[in-house]
Protein backbone atom coordinates (compact mmCIF):
# COMPACT_ATOMS: atom_id res chain seq x y z
CA UNK A 1 0.00 0.00 0.00
CA UNK A 2 1.52 3.33 -1.05
CA UNK A 3 1.19 6.70 0.70
CA UNK A 4 -1.93 7.78 -1.15
CA UNK A 5 -3.73 4.49 -0.51
CA UNK A 6 -3.01 4.84 3.20
CA UNK A 7 -4.45 8.36 3.19
CA UNK A 8 -7.59 7.07 1.48
CA UNK A 9 -8.01 4.23 3.99
CA UNK A 10 -7.72 6.69 6.85
CA UNK A 11 -10.27 9.04 5.26
CA UNK A 12 -12.73 6.19 4.77
CA UNK A 13 -12.38 5.19 8.42
CA UNK A 14 -13.13 8.76 9.56
CA UNK A 15 -16.21 8.88 7.33
CA UNK A 16 -17.51 5.61 8.78
CA UNK A 17 -16.89 6.86 12.33
CA UNK A 18 -19.05 9.93 11.67
CA UNK A 19 -16.26 12.46 12.05
CA UNK A 20 -17.60 14.56 9.16
CA UNK A 21 -21.21 14.65 10.34
CA UNK A 22 -21.67 18.37 11.02
CA UNK A 23 -25.08 19.62 12.12
CA UNK A 24 -24.80 23.41 12.47
CA UNK A 25 -23.73 25.36 9.38
CA UNK A 26 -21.98 28.75 9.40
CA UNK A 27 -21.76 31.46 6.74
CA UNK A 28 -19.58 30.78 3.72
CA UNK A 29 -16.17 32.44 3.44
CA UNK A 30 -15.45 34.64 0.37
CA UNK A 31 -14.77 32.87 -2.92
CA UNK A 32 -11.27 32.08 -4.16
CA UNK A 33 -12.47 32.15 -7.74
CA UNK A 34 -13.74 35.72 -7.53
CA UNK A 35 -10.27 37.10 -6.74
CA UNK A 36 -7.79 34.52 -8.09
CA UNK A 37 -6.15 35.77 -11.26
CA UNK A 38 -7.93 39.14 -11.15
CA UNK A 39 -6.67 42.69 -10.65
CA UNK A 40 -8.16 42.70 -7.15
CA UNK A 41 -6.06 39.70 -6.01
CA UNK A 42 -4.44 40.92 -2.76
CA UNK A 43 -1.52 38.47 -2.66
CA UNK A 44 -0.02 35.59 -4.62
CA UNK A 45 0.41 33.29 -1.62
CA UNK A 46 -2.18 31.08 0.08
CA UNK A 47 -1.21 30.23 3.65
CA UNK A 48 -1.83 26.66 4.75
CA UNK A 49 -2.21 25.85 8.42
CA UNK A 50 -1.35 22.24 9.19
CA UNK A 51 0.20 20.81 12.30
CA UNK A 52 1.59 17.58 10.85
CA UNK A 53 1.76 15.48 7.69
CA UNK A 54 3.36 12.20 6.61
CA UNK A 55 6.59 14.17 6.03
CA UNK A 56 6.61 16.85 8.76
CA UNK A 57 5.77 17.75 12.32
CA UNK A 58 5.39 21.44 13.04
CA UNK A 59 6.08 21.24 16.77
CA UNK A 60 3.09 23.53 17.30
CA UNK A 61 -0.18 22.72 19.05
CA UNK A 62 -3.76 23.40 18.03
CA UNK A 63 -4.32 25.18 21.35
CA UNK A 64 -2.41 28.09 19.81
CA UNK A 65 -4.51 28.14 16.64
CA UNK A 66 -6.42 31.35 17.38
CA UNK A 67 -3.27 33.41 17.96
CA UNK A 68 -1.58 31.83 14.93
CA UNK A 69 -4.62 32.49 12.76
CA UNK A 70 -4.76 36.13 13.82
CA UNK A 71 -1.11 36.68 12.92
CA UNK A 72 -1.44 34.86 9.59
CA UNK A 73 -4.51 36.92 8.66
CA UNK A 74 -2.71 40.14 9.61
CA UNK A 75 -0.01 39.26 7.05
CA UNK A 76 -2.74 39.47 4.36
CA UNK A 77 -2.38 36.29 2.28
CA UNK A 78 -4.66 35.62 -0.68
CA UNK A 79 -6.52 33.06 1.40
CA UNK A 80 -6.23 30.19 3.84
CA UNK A 81 -5.94 26.45 3.39
CA UNK A 82 -6.99 24.59 6.53
CA UNK A 83 -6.41 20.89 7.14
CA UNK A 84 -9.57 19.21 8.38
CA UNK A 85 -8.15 15.69 8.90
CA UNK A 86 -7.23 15.03 12.56
CA UNK A 87 -5.03 11.92 12.70
CA UNK A 88 -2.35 12.39 10.06
CA UNK A 89 -2.44 16.18 9.51
CA UNK A 90 -3.44 17.31 13.00
CA UNK A 91 -6.43 19.22 11.68
CA UNK A 92 -9.94 19.73 12.97
CA UNK A 93 -13.29 20.79 11.54
CA UNK A 94 -13.43 23.52 14.18
CA UNK A 95 -10.30 25.10 12.72
CA UNK A 96 -12.03 25.44 9.36
CA UNK A 97 -15.02 27.02 11.07
CA UNK A 98 -12.80 29.58 12.83
CA UNK A 99 -10.92 30.40 9.62
CA UNK A 100 -14.18 30.99 7.76
CA UNK A 101 -14.95 33.87 10.11
CA UNK A 102 -11.84 35.84 9.05
CA UNK A 103 -13.28 37.26 5.78
CA UNK A 104 -10.56 35.49 3.77
CA UNK A 105 -11.25 32.72 1.26
CA UNK A 106 -10.87 29.29 2.90
CA UNK A 107 -9.93 25.99 1.25
CA UNK A 108 -11.17 22.83 2.98
CA UNK A 109 -8.06 20.65 2.62
CA UNK A 110 -8.57 16.92 3.05
CA UNK A 111 -8.50 13.57 1.30
CA UNK A 112 -12.07 13.72 -0.01
CA UNK A 113 -13.48 10.25 -0.68
CA UNK A 114 -17.16 10.73 0.17
CA UNK A 115 -19.81 13.41 -0.42
CA UNK A 116 -20.27 13.79 3.35
CA UNK A 117 -16.89 15.55 3.41
CA UNK A 118 -18.11 18.06 0.85
CA UNK A 119 -21.14 18.71 3.02
CA UNK A 120 -18.79 19.19 5.99
CA UNK A 121 -16.83 21.76 3.98
CA UNK A 122 -20.03 23.69 3.33
CA UNK A 123 -21.20 23.45 6.94
CA UNK A 124 -17.89 24.67 8.36
CA UNK A 125 -17.94 27.74 6.11
CA UNK A 126 -15.22 26.91 3.62
CA UNK A 127 -15.48 28.60 0.24
CA UNK A 128 -13.64 25.87 -1.67
CA UNK A 129 -12.94 22.16 -1.36
CA UNK A 130 -9.91 20.24 -2.58
CA UNK A 131 -10.42 17.20 -4.79
CA UNK A 132 -7.52 15.01 -5.93
CA UNK A 133 -7.58 13.74 -9.51
CA UNK A 134 -5.32 10.75 -8.83
CA UNK A 135 -7.91 9.28 -6.45
CA UNK A 136 -10.29 8.98 -9.37
CA UNK A 137 -7.70 8.08 -12.01
CA UNK A 138 -6.56 5.17 -9.80
CA UNK A 139 -10.14 4.14 -8.91
CA UNK A 140 -9.47 4.70 -5.22
CA UNK A 141 -12.79 6.54 -4.99
CA UNK A 142 -15.99 5.09 -6.47
CA UNK A 143 -17.81 7.33 -8.90
CA UNK A 144 -16.81 10.01 -11.33
CA UNK A 145 -14.84 13.11 -10.37
CA UNK A 146 -17.43 15.28 -12.13
CA UNK A 147 -20.06 13.92 -9.74
CA UNK A 148 -18.00 15.26 -6.83
CA UNK A 149 -17.46 18.57 -8.64
CA UNK A 150 -21.21 18.87 -9.19
CA UNK A 151 -21.88 18.04 -5.56
CA UNK A 152 -19.55 20.83 -4.45
CA UNK A 153 -21.11 23.34 -6.86
CA UNK A 154 -24.59 22.37 -5.65
CA UNK A 155 -23.43 23.41 -2.17
CA UNK A 156 -22.02 26.74 -3.36
CA UNK A 157 -18.36 25.68 -3.13
CA UNK A 158 -15.52 26.38 -5.52
CA UNK A 159 -13.55 23.27 -6.51
CA UNK A 160 -9.76 23.09 -6.55
CA UNK A 161 -8.89 19.91 -8.46
CA UNK A 162 -5.34 18.77 -7.77
CA UNK A 163 -3.10 17.12 -10.38
CA UNK A 164 0.49 15.91 -10.44
CA UNK A 165 1.04 14.72 -14.02
CA UNK A 166 0.15 15.92 -17.53
CA UNK A 167 -2.23 12.98 -17.84
CA UNK A 168 -4.05 14.01 -14.67
CA UNK A 169 -4.15 17.58 -16.02
CA UNK A 170 -5.87 16.31 -19.16
CA UNK A 171 -8.47 14.45 -17.09
CA UNK A 172 -9.02 17.43 -14.80
CA UNK A 173 -9.53 19.90 -17.65
CA UNK A 174 -12.39 17.71 -18.90
CA UNK A 175 -14.30 18.57 -15.70
CA UNK A 176 -16.02 21.74 -14.53
CA UNK A 177 -13.55 22.26 -11.66
CA UNK A 178 -13.09 25.99 -11.03
CA UNK A 179 -9.35 25.95 -10.27
CA UNK A 180 -6.57 23.47 -10.98
CA UNK A 181 -3.95 22.81 -8.33
CA UNK A 182 -0.58 21.45 -9.44
CA UNK A 183 0.99 19.49 -6.62
CA UNK A 184 4.78 19.30 -6.82
CA UNK A 185 4.55 16.35 -4.42
CA UNK A 186 3.79 12.83 -5.62
CA UNK A 187 1.28 11.63 -3.00
CA UNK A 188 2.09 7.98 -3.73
CA UNK A 189 5.77 8.35 -2.77
CA UNK A 190 5.64 11.71 -0.94
CA UNK A 191 8.63 12.90 -2.99
CA UNK A 192 8.79 16.52 -4.18
CA UNK A 193 9.98 17.93 -7.48
CA UNK A 194 9.49 21.71 -7.56
CA UNK A 195 9.89 21.66 -11.33
CA UNK A 196 6.56 19.85 -11.73
CA UNK A 197 4.50 23.04 -12.00
CA UNK A 198 6.63 24.55 -14.75
CA UNK A 199 6.77 21.30 -16.72
CA UNK A 200 3.01 20.81 -16.75
CA UNK A 201 2.24 24.44 -17.55
CA UNK A 202 4.87 24.39 -20.27
CA UNK A 203 3.30 21.34 -21.88
CA UNK A 204 -0.40 22.12 -21.52
CA UNK A 205 -2.75 24.99 -22.34
CA UNK A 206 -4.08 26.78 -19.28
CA UNK A 207 -7.83 27.41 -19.43
CA UNK A 208 -8.62 28.36 -15.81
CA UNK A 209 -6.80 29.65 -12.71
CA UNK A 210 -3.96 27.53 -11.37
CA UNK A 211 -2.51 27.17 -7.87
CA UNK A 212 0.97 25.66 -7.42
CA UNK A 213 1.40 23.54 -4.29
CA UNK A 214 4.15 21.93 -2.18
CA UNK A 215 7.89 22.32 -1.77
CA UNK A 216 8.01 26.12 -1.74
CA UNK A 217 10.51 27.61 0.70
CA UNK A 218 11.64 30.92 -0.82
CA UNK A 219 10.23 33.99 -2.55
CA UNK A 220 12.29 33.15 -5.63
CA UNK A 221 10.50 29.80 -5.88
CA UNK A 222 7.14 31.58 -5.59
CA UNK A 223 8.15 33.93 -8.40
CA UNK A 224 9.37 31.04 -10.56
CA UNK A 225 6.00 29.32 -10.31
CA UNK A 226 4.14 32.53 -11.05
CA UNK A 227 6.39 33.09 -14.09
CA UNK A 228 5.56 29.56 -15.24
CA UNK A 229 1.88 30.48 -15.29
CA UNK A 230 0.51 29.81 -11.80
CA UNK A 231 -1.86 32.45 -10.44
CA UNK A 232 -1.00 31.74 -6.80
CA UNK A 233 1.19 29.47 -4.69
CA UNK A 234 -0.03 27.50 -1.69
CA UNK A 235 2.57 27.18 1.08
CA UNK A 236 2.22 25.15 4.25
CA UNK A 237 5.26 23.29 5.57
CA UNK A 238 7.80 26.11 5.29
CA UNK A 239 5.40 28.41 7.16
CA UNK A 240 4.43 25.97 9.87
CA UNK A 241 7.93 24.70 10.73
CA UNK A 242 9.23 28.28 11.06
CA UNK A 243 9.54 29.72 14.55
CA UNK A 244 7.45 32.68 13.41
CA UNK A 245 4.96 31.49 10.75
CA UNK A 246 3.60 34.97 10.03
CA UNK A 247 7.08 36.36 9.44
CA UNK A 248 7.87 33.47 7.09
CA UNK A 249 4.60 34.17 5.23
CA UNK A 250 5.56 37.83 4.79
CA UNK A 251 8.96 36.74 3.47
CA UNK A 252 7.30 34.45 0.93
CA UNK A 253 4.98 37.24 -0.16
CA UNK A 254 7.44 40.11 -0.31
CA UNK A 255 10.96 38.68 -0.21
Amino acid sequence: MDGLSRLVSNARALVLEGYYDVEDAVARAPSFLETLGTASQPSDVIAEIKYASPTMTSGKRTEGFRALLDRIVAARPLGLSILAEPRIFGGDLGLVRSAAATALPVLFKDIVVDPVQIEAARSTGASAVLLIQSLFSRDLVPGDVQMFVDGAHDRGLDVVLEVHTPEEWDAATATDADILGINNRDLATMSIDVGTTARILGARRKDRPVIAMSGVETRSQVEAMLSAGADAVLVGTSIMVHEDPARKLEELQHG
